[in-house]
């Protein structure tokens, strides 16, 4: 834990929400974050917490990877990694989109592991210098897993497991990447059970660290899903089809979970807590493994949005010595 941080009267935790290509509002969310701050920005928290993308971003900064480098790997590679393919239009092309998800999954997760190891290399959990927990499932066993540094006194963590792996079985979303086998247990997504992982960082920071629960204040950083809306008409008696075109399935499991997550968390910090989020823009052509050029734009104007949103001294208890 950072010597700069530790001795503050106020503990700060950092928690990022999955979602895909959508993650790129929060990397730009971190990076305006990490410039006001004047130092890499896990310095300024006590623990990180991240799901599915999340999960890779909070990763990156645990390893002092400069938040400005995550948005670029989104914005230079993110057609690499999901689709360069806007969100298909009529009904044809949805269900030409569908099937390429039957069989397998739609990516093959190749690009993201590749560009995790450029930036990682081959480091361990135990080797990150700021704490993290990331949520994943052990899908054999049906149990959920969560993945941490070794962090709480007297307790190994995961620490002698590749980043890379870790950050690959975090963020393995159904239908979308593969399965990833660690050791004897294969993993997907935390997403599954804790999109947004603020509970899961708010029971660590309290019951693993030890951090005074009344002082702790809580960062919370969403993917731009607030009020999610299907763009389609929704029809009462909807089969896999519909439920499953342009994402909506996910779209709204990602959305409520965030919802109902903010407001369990709001009734225990009340004032403690500050989520930063944006309303999902209908019609603007986003999705889950939408990557282009235009969904990037729209993200990054939402991020910068959101920011000009907040009171001026919003911020200055998370990023403030």
């Amino acid at each position: 834990m950072n010597a700069e941080v530790r001795g503050t009267p106020s503990p700060r935790v950092l928690a990022l929400s999955g979602g895909g290509f959508l993650g790129l509002y929060t990397a730009v969310v971190l990076k305006e974050l990490e410039a006001r701050a004047g130092m890499p920005l896990a310095r300024r928290f006590d623990l990180l917490a991240g799901t599915s993308i999340g999960a890779v971003l909070a990763l990156g900064l645990a390893f002092e990877v400069p938040a400005a480098r995550l948005v670029q790997l989104f914005t230079d590679h993110g057609e690499r990694v999901f689709s360069r393919r806007p969100l298909p239009r009529g009904q044809l092309g949805r269900l030409v989109d569908m099937s390429r998800a039957v069989l397998g999954p739609k990516y093959s997760g190749e690009a993201l592991r590749s560009l995790l190891e450029a930036e990682l290399g081959d480091r361990r959990l135990a080797d990150a210098p700021h704490p993290v927990v990331m949520p994943a499932v052990d899908i054999e066993r049906c149990r959920t897993k969560v993945f941490k540094t070794p962090h709480a006194p007297g307790a190994r963590g995961d620490g002698a497991l590749r980043a890379v792996d870790v950050a690959m079985a975090a963020c393995a979303a159904p239908t979308y990447f593969p399965a990833v086998r660690i050791g004897d247990r294969l993993y997907a997504d935390g997403g599954l059970f804790a999109v947004a992982p603020d509970q899961i960082a708010l029971h660590e920071a309290e019951h693993f660290l030890g951090l005074r629960f009344d002082r702790l204040k809580l960062l919370s950083i969403g993917t731009a899903t607030r009020g999610f809306v299907p763009d389609a008409r929704v029809d009462e008696d909807a089969g896999a089809v519909g439920w499953l075109r342009d994402g909506r399935l996910i779209l709204t499991l990602i959305s409520v979970q965030q919802q109902h997550v903010q407001a369990m968390v709001e009734d225990r910090l009340g004032p403690r807590l500050l989520r930063i989020d944006a309303d999902w823009p209908i019609g603007a052509g986003l999705g889950l493994d939408v990557a282009t050029a235009a969904a990037a734009g729209t993200l990054e104007n939402l991020a910068l949005a959101s920011l000009q949103a907040l009171p001026a001294a919003a911020l200055d208890g998370y990023l403030k010595a």
